[in-house]
């Protein structure tokens, strides 16, 4: 391998924080056998220092390219959307001292993408530690100064092409440093045993290895661990040259979490582009408070792997169910209804226009039992189990590791979905393509608003008794079923992710969408 590859590994030592000493050491030994250029920095007290490791492994990247790896094991916290590494002196007595006090994760990205255009770089981030020393915010007790916008889990970062950033865990989720009798954190420990056991598989897939491993570990811990990656790189990477000359190309896992799978119907044609959502523990309901009282009470719920739209049905999708079993059409196609677009009355649906019958926009004017139809067909044209969501399935789902308001926070913002206040194109007038806003960080479109989605479960009017293990909760109104998710003429409050309504199943609506489930796996 050579002397090539150029390393940082840091970490600092909090007496909460017993593994990170171990993860530094072990790590820059696996590293070094793997031929790296190793710089181990412990115990870094400021920001200044962590600056100057930064600087000094830049000055280390050969100009002809390299791969820098950038290892980092310890606390760390989001604030205000921005990430931060935390040196072990660090006192925050306000707001006003996060940037002179902590190290943005931005700064190191930005060194390497300069330093090293012409070669690979990888940063692992073990950080989001599951407590958060109250030393950080001095002993005069000022946390609360900026406690809103203080978050403890790492919000997800793009990694610039040509590079590859693990983290430990989900965004806006914390990690779990280790058992107490054990030498690593739970990540750090299966990363090791990755690059020991099997350094020649192609870094994705080394990387799907830990995220199995660590979920399998943390399954029945009070918030289970899944690590994410976020990966520009153009060529395979391996941290050991393959046994094979030419080693075939990787084969993805289908069912690793963020996968994207298709099922193949009988014509040959795909099905619709279905997302594998992580198992996991989340709190459902009105989490921030301000909710109707339909949203309560908050309560645990734990979620099995399973599979969910990555976008909501579209036109073009549900119209191919209608043509080949001639049933089931949306109330506007009906024949001889009032609501038929080119023979009826009224005008409920013709106010949408064109994008009405427009193949990449949801399906709109469905009832609950044509949803479901439509999913019974998918089952018996692909061999597969489709279905429709459970609500705790959709809210998890719509969530991603998330607890504000809407998956990005607790303002509306501009541009970031579609309803009646979201500042699109489309509000309060028609529906929008799906998937013209930013997905998830679980790879969803169009959680917020655009149309409403219908759920598996009858209405109950509170969370009393809910189940706490995803599963449809039987019982309470069979005669209404719940749609979740808000629309393009409803206002920002009602396409909260805790929103609910409920709505007869055989009704049908201008703005009744829905999205399927797949199997667990």
């Amino acid at each position: 391998i050579g002397d090539y590859r150029n390393a940082y590994v840091g970490k600092y030592e909090f007496d909460d924080l017993r593994n990170p000493v171990n993860d530094a050491k072990d790590m820059a030994k696996v590293l070094t056998n793997l031929g790296f250029k190793v710089i181990l920095k412990l115990n870094l007290k400021t920001r200044a220092a962590m600056k100057k490791a930064v600087l000094e492994f830049r000055e280390n990247l050969p100009e002809t390219g390299a791969v820098g790896l950038f290892y980092f094991s310890g606390h760390g916290f989001q604030y205000q959307n921005a990430n931060y590494l935390v040196p072990t002196k660090a006192v925050m007595p306000t707001a006003l001292d996060i940037e002179d006090e902590v190290l943005r994760t931005d700064y190191v990205l930005r060194h390497l993408e300069q330093a090293n255009r012409q070669g690979v770089n990888i940063v692992i981030l073990d950080a989001c530690r599951d407590s958060i020393p109250t030393d950080f915010f001095d002993d005069r007790k000022n946390k609360g100064l900026f406690e809103a916008d203080f978050k403890a889990g790492f919000t997800n970062m793009q990694a610039p092409i040509g590079s590859l950033i693990a983290y430990a865990t989900a965004p806006n989720t914390t990690s779990w440093g280790g058992l107490p009798n054990e030498r690593n954190s739970v990540y750090t420990k299966h990363l090791l045993k990755a690059l020991r056991d099997k350094p020649d598989v192609n870094i994705t897939r080394l990387l799907m290895s830990v995220r199995k491993g660590v979920i399998q570990e943390t399954k029945n811990a009070q918030v289970q661990q899944v690590p994410w990656d976020s990966v520009s790189l153009t060529d395979p990477f391996y941290f050991a040259q393959p046994t094979s000359i030419t080693p075939p190309p990787p084969s993805p896992d289908p069912f690793a979490p963020g996968q994207v799978f298709s099922d193949r119907l009988q014509n040959g044609s795909s099905g619709p582009e279905m997302v594998v959502i992580p198992a996991g523990r989340f709190r459902m309901g009105d989490i921030q408070d301000g909710g109707a009282s339909d949203e309560k009470p908050v309560h645990w719920v734990n979620v099995d792997q399973f599979a969910m739209g990555k976008y909501e049905v579209t036109v073009g999708e549900y119209l191919r169910f209608v043509r080949k079993t001639g049933s089931h059409a949306p109330e506007w196609m009906e024949t001889g209804s009032d609501y038929n677009i080119k023979t009826g009355t009224d005008d409920h649906y013709k106010k949408l226009g064109s994008v009405l019958t427009n193949e990449n926009h949801p399906i709109v004017g469905i009832s609950w039992h044509d949803a479901v139809a439509y999913a019974e067909w998918l089952s018996q044209q692909t061999g597969k189990q489709y279905r429709l969501p459970t609500e705790a399935e959709w809210e998890y789902a719509a969530r991603a590791s998330t607890e504000t308001k809407y998956w990005w926070g607790n303002d509306i913002g501009s541009n970031k979905a579609n309803c009646d206040g979201c500042g699109s194109r489309w509000d309060n007038k028609q529906t929008a393509p799906v998937g013209s806003f930013s997905a998830n960080p679980y790879g969803l479109y169009d959680t917020v608003g655009n149309v409403w989605e219908w759920n598996a479960d009858p209405w109950h009017g509170n969370y009393e008794g809910a189940p706490t293990d995803g599963r449809v909760w039987e019982g309470g109104d069979e005669s209404s079923r719940v749609l979740r998710g808000g629309s393009w003429y409803y206002n920002p409050s009602n396409v909260r992710t805790a929103f609910r309504i409920r709505d007869y199943p055989d009704y049908r609506y201008v703005s009744y969408g829905f999205r399927v489930a797949a199997r667990a796996f």
